[in-house]
């Protein structure tokens, strides 16, 4: 078991430890649970996404919230404890890097707690539980109200995104071994974890797998995504993703297509 890592945190997942003087906007985390304050924070990066309404912004920010849930696993995996997720610990601050809007999540507190000594499948429940309940839902729920976008649509844009980084919190640390620990604790957070922690009759993390084929690597599958980010109605000319519930067969054929074609003048101009 090892101390936490919050160089790691930083680089791979945006969790920093020092606020950025520059930052565009900065607000308490624990503000978020009032809708006010949340559709003040949603207006801001509405404009920094070019979102064309306030429920864009609400998407692309409950997809920012999946770098927490890593975090966690990724502690829970291998760390000797904890650090402190809860609202009242956080700050979040919106910042432009690489010409693009990024939230930092700002802990104030970097203490950390040790896990309790008995096996961790006896806690884990508790813990994660309280996480989902305490940290995720309120923000979740009250970004829902503030948009109007059903609670679900919003933790939609979350599990892939958990997945994604649970696997790149592994390469970053260069250390095969952890991935297998990695996934494991996701089962259970996606699969086993009760929907009560989230409000929910069903874990949102439970998906039903739909396989399409990968336009960026010929002859594999990816997974389409379970809910809509709403990515077409910015103002950056990105139309559907490619991977978009929406997407009909049809349409999604053609997204492949011009997705392969461009890749293959890319590769040629190179």
């Amino acid at each position: 078991m090892k101390n936490i890592d919050y160089e790691l945190l930083d680089q791979a997942l945006s969790i920093v430890t020092e606020e950025r003087a520059e930052a565009l906007f900065t607000m308490p985390a624990e503000d978020l649970s009032n809708r006010e304050q949340t559709e003040t924070l949603l207006k801001v990066y509405q404009e920094q996404i070019k979102g064309q309404d306030i429920q864009v912004a609400a998407t692309y920010y409950a997809a920012c919230w999946r770098v927490i849930p890593a975090a966690m696993l990724y502690m829970v995996s291998g760390c000797r404890g904890g650090v402190d997720f809860s609202l009242t610990n956080l700050i979040i601050q919106i910042d432009i890097v690489n010409e693009y809007p990024r939230i930092f999540f700002v802990l104030k507190d970097t203490t950390e707690h040790p896990w309790p000594t008995r096996n961790y499948t006896e806690w884990r429940e508790e813990v994660l539980g309280a996480f989902v309940q305490d940290t995720l839902r309120p923000v979740m729920e009250t970004a829902s109200a503030v948009s109007r976008l059903p609670v679900t649509q919003l933790w939609g844009q979350m599990p892939l995104g958990v997945e994604f980084y649970l696997d790149y919190l592994g390469k970053q640390m260069g250390d095969s071994s952890v991935i297998e620990p990695f996934m494991e604790q996701y089962a259970f957070f996606s699969k086993l974890l009760e929907a009560k922690w989230f409000g929910l009759k069903r874990n949102p993390f439970d998906l039903k797998e739909i396989w399409i084929d990968d336009p960026y690597r010929p002859g594999e599958m990816t997974r389409m995504k379970p809910t809509c980010c709403l990515a077409y109605r910015t103002d950056t000319g990105h139309g559907y993703c490619y991977g978009c519930p929406k997407l009909s067969k049809a349409d999604r054929e053609v997204k492949r297509s011009k997705l392969v074609a461009a890749m293959e003048a890319q590769a040629k101009a190179e």
